[in-house]
């Protein structure tokens, strides 16, 4: 019970952090609310991943964008932090959020455009392990979370990290994926 209350907690803050992107103030309006995505980056993410696939899916500025469609039946990441940018007429506002500890996710779902990490390793619990990860994410779905305490940041400025990859490099990064999986076979 103590799980799904903190699922919805983390959903009302969320819309409520988006939402009050979208009331004009004198310092910025978010005159189109988004650029591109969230940027979600982990110095650590292991857990049970299953199969990615292709499918396609609309973000803000394209419609039947390519996607990566990647499911955890459990994940848990260290040093999380997820970004978002935002159009004003004074420039771009970054958002900033960070738990300040481990973050766990059960079934979790990201369509991804963009998709980045250095090293990946078989983890003890689970079947893939991946180092310094980086995606940029269009659809975010989970079942259960637990996101401890977090910092939320706002700063003026920022930059557009990731770009979505043509299809042929999603299809790329989902063999590599494939490939991780098939090391850690029961």
């Amino acid at each position: 019970m103590t799980c799904r209350s903190n699922a919805y907690k983390f959903v009302i803050i969320f819309f409520l952090l988006i939402g009050g992107l979208l009331i004009p103030n004198k310092v910025s309006f978010a005159s189109n609310s988004t650029i591109i995505g969230f940027i979600i980056e982990a110095k650590q993410m292991d857990g049970t991943m299953n199969v990615p696939s292709m499918i396609t899916g609309d973000t803000s500025q394209q419609k039947d964008l390519p996607m990566l469609e990647i499911k955890f039946k459990n994940l848990t990441a260290e040093g999380l932090t997820i970004k978002k940018l935002v159009k004003t007429p004074n420039g771009i506002v970054t958002l900033n959020m960070t738990p300040n500890e481990t973050v766990h996710f059960d079934n979790l779902s990201l369509s991804v455009t963009n998709a980045e990490f250095t090293e990946n390793y078989l983890p003890d619990n689970g079947n893939i392990g991946l180092k310094n990860v980086k995606l940029l994410a269009h659809k975010i779905t989970t079942g259960n979370s637990n996101l401890p305490q977090f910092k939320l940041s706002f700063y003026e400025g920022g930059q557009v990290e990731l770009e979505p990859k043509a299809e042929a490099e999603l299809i790329q990064m989902q063999t590599v994926l494939e490939g991780l999986l098939s090391l850690k076979q029961p």
